[in-house]
């Protein structure tokens, strides 16, 4: 079995959905500094949210900064993968499952669970990064056969 030509086509999905990744990495990073920085207006929002009850306001807070954990942890596994997806071409199904597995759960959770203003809208970038990326990685690997 001989390894398929790249094409254009091949070389110019690959350069976009790591371009992509990249992105999704750097709002990643952005919004776990900023939630770091932040921290008191969170607290605020959590505090005013009337969709939460006094006694999971704490556990709500908590979460939140384990959560950031995970978007400081996701900036640097997708920083890697998009190296491995623009420069290297491969990773494209790695990509897939740890955007639709990991990094879309942890979008939604920043969108619904009260932050501080700003973090909520980020979230959704994110989301939108990391789709975009996954399904251009995915349209113009080449093809076999």
């Amino acid at each position: 079995m001989t390894k398929p030509e790249t094409s254009g086509r091949t070389r110019r999905g690959t350069a976009l959905a790591g371009l992509l990744t990249t992105a999704a990495a750097a709002v990643a990073a952005v919004r776990a500094v900023w939630f770091w920085c932040e921290s008191d207006a969170t607290r605020e929002a959590v505090e005013h949210s009337a969709r939460l009850a006094d006694s999971a306001r704490e556990t709500v807070l908590t979460l939140q900064s384990v959560l950031n954990w995970g978007w400081a942890a996701t900036a640097v596994l997708l920083a890697v993968l998009a190296t491995l997806v623009w420069l290297a071409s491969v990773g494209r199904w790695l990509l897939f499952g740890f955007s639709a597995l990991f990094c879309l759960p942890l979008g939604i959770a920043g969108w619904r669970l009260p932050v501080a203003p700003g973090l909520d809208a980020l979230s959704l970038v994110f989301c939108g990064c990391v789709i975009a990326a996954s399904a251009v990685a995915l349209l113009t690997a080449p093809r076999e056969g």
